[in-house]
């Protein structure tokens, strides 16, 4: 599903089903609360009332003001074909629209229903192979323009081309199954076309015709890479410093490292969305600060920092600081859908038994102490999270939370493994656990070297093909809570390509992609069972990489911020409904 952020954090979002729900600090106090996975439920919604606008009022609620989001690094890409982490997708939302979205309250419940569409989409012959949407009626662009199919058809289309590939890939392979999605359409900018599967009749249809039935289309479509891109406006790789606004926000200013800036859209109109109520004048992002000064800033509730949340986790020296009284209520915190890994790279640590050892190696109440103990996560032992539907805990190695020397010793022999590197986020709070991984594996005989890259292009370094680095932190959630979201993106061989890869470990196993498509045929209730024998059968047979913890987040928030939630699509403190206090 989406990536997540290095110094960040989706709850769980339900597929018309009910599904399991998306730190020690420096005493011995738990500051962070139940951890424990939630129960949420929703559903895609066809009612009208649920899919016409304008985004219903949030009481109490004032417009105006501006708010500030405080970041220890700039984003990677606001691009809708390259935005593939949780808040840059919640920034975005501010920016653009897709085919599709979820309407949130806070109240545990999502509705997925239409953004830009009338509707989530009709399956024109019953059988999840063709899909419609309409557009609504007045939707405009930052100019004044009008919103067309063609520029969504345009927008899918980029996100075909090489250079444009760092996000979600579920569209482009259904549109080209059977291997790379972009072995033989590499795109529009060559000649114009528009991939095969997409027609445009008019500018108000767009449809999807598949050679298998993707029942999940909806879901799909809530993603960027259904957001219109009009061609006019595409300035290809820089497209991520100013989007064009089909939303209620649009980019003022945008110096990468130190400030984002959006304003009101003047020509969006809030009756043709059912989702976002923009009550700000403005946001800003602002970036390069230190996450224990953000912390802290935000503990102190200063003036200037009274209308500020954070994305970051709260770093273990503040945590103390977050329970009394005039702080403990302003954390927004709990578990999201997210796993975090120890990611292999299985092109250069080709022998199991060597991860087997690193496996057992891992410290992993060390690496959450690190970041916040208890409220960052609890220790995993599953590629799939508990907010996953059909999950089943099971653990295929036993290995304790603090590791196991003695069985890394018994694992190797005597043999010497050899010289390993560890890339990580350059943020304070990932160097720190990096430092704690690196540590519990020298304790067990391993020689590792850590190397940090820079937060703001991190994914992309990990994410090529070539990449360098034996080792790498790494944290991936569901689009939506099933398998699906889960297994083929990050274990499937085939979608592996030179860059902008989700399959991490870079795991090629055949009999593995075969299960994978042998699951997809199978119903929807079937495939829940399924996909979570094959999370099994992989880490018990192949172990391509470690499952470190299952995520949780501590945000802070200022005294002047209201309708302050955790979004269970995305698993950080929402945009959508949030406001200003006079």
């Amino acid at each position: 599903m989406r990536f997540k952020g290095g110094a960040l954090v989706v709850g769980a979002l339900a597929v018309a089903l009910a599904a399991a729900g998306c730190s020690e600090t420096t005493n011995d106090g738990d500051n962070g609360g139940s951890q424990e996975a939630k129960t949420q439920s929703g559903s895609i919604s066809y009612e009208a009332a649920d899919n016409t606008g304008p985004a219903k009022a949030v009481e109490g609620a004032t417009k105006g003001g501006t708010l500030t989001v405080m970041q220890n690094s700039d984003f990677e890409h606001l691009d809708p074909a390259r935005n593939y982490v949780n808040v840059q997708q919640l920034t975005a939302n501010l920016i653009y629209r897709s085919l599709n979205g979820y309407v949130e309250d806070g109240s545990g419940k999502m509705l997925l229903v239409g953004d830009l569409a009338t509707n989530p989409g009709t399956d024109v012959n019953k059988d999840c192979k063709v899909w419609e949407f309409k557009l609504r009626d007045g939707l405009k662009y930052e100019d004044g323009s009008a919103i067309s199919t063609k520029d969504v058809a345009w927008g899918i289309a980029r996100s075909f081309a090489p250079e444009l590939n760092e996000g979600p890939h579920y569209i482009q392979q259904w549109l080209y199954p059977g291997g790379a999605y972009n072995a033989s359409y590499k795109g529009p900018y060559e000649g114009g076309q528009m991939p095969a599967g997409i027609e445009t009749p008019d500018d108000k249809t767009i449809k999807f015709t598949f050679a298998a039935p993707h029942c999940d289309m909806p879901y799909a479509a809530a993603l960027p890479t259904s957001a219109p891109v009009p061609q006019a406006k595409d300035t290809k790789g820089q497209y991520d410093l100013k989007p064009f606004s089909s939303g209620p926000y649009k980019v003022k200013s945008y110096t990468r490292d130190n400030l984002l800036e959006l304003e009101r859209n003047p020509n969006w109109d809030a009756n043709t969305d059912p989702i976002r109520t923009a009550y700000p004048d403005v946001y800003k992002f602002s970036f390069g600060l230190e996450q224990q000064q953000i912390a802290e800033r935000l503990v102190a509730d200063a003036a200037a920092d009274q209308a500020s949340i954070t994305w970051g986790d709260t770093p273990p020296a503040v945590l103390p600081r977050t329970t009394g009284a005039g702080v403990a209520e302003r954390v927004a915190k709990g578990p999201t859908q997210y796993v975090w890994y120890l990611g292999i790279n299985n092109q250069r640590i080709k022998d199991k038994k060597i991860r087997e050892a690193l496996y057992y190696g891992l410290d992993r109440d060390a690496a959450l102490k690190a970041i916040g103990g208890t409220s960052a996560g609890t220790p995993a032992s599953t590629l799939m999270s508990p907010t996953t539907a059909g999950f089943e805990a099971y653990d295929a190695y036993n290995a304790p939370a603090t590791g196991d020397v003695n069985k890394v010793k018994e694992i190797l022999g005597g043999t010497t493994p050899p010289p390993l590197v560890l890339a990580h986020s350059n943020t304070p709070l990932r160097t720190a656990q990096a430092e704690a991984i690196r540590a519990s594996l020298v304790k067990a005989g391993f020689q590792v070297t850590l190397k940090a890259i820079e937060a703001t292009s991190y994914y992309d370094e990990v994410g090529r093909k070539n990449t360098p680095f034996d080792l790498y932190l790494h944290g991936w959630g569901s689009d939506w809570p099933t398998g699906s979201t889960i297994i083929p993106p990050l274990y499937d061989s085939r979608e592996i390509v030179d860059e902008g890869n989700q399959n991490l470990a870079y795991f090629a196993e055949p009999s593995i992609d075969a299960e994978i498509d042998r699951i997809k045929t199978l119903s929807a209730a079937e495939q829940d069972a399924a996909w979570m024998a094959l999370d099994k059968k992989i880490m018990t047979e192949f172990l391509p990489e470690i499952p470190a913890y299952y995520d949780a987040t501590h945000e802070l928030f200022g005294s002047k911020v209201g309708n302050v939630f955790l979004s269970d699509a995305f698993g950080a403190i929402q945009l959508n409904k949030i406001y200003v206090k006079p």
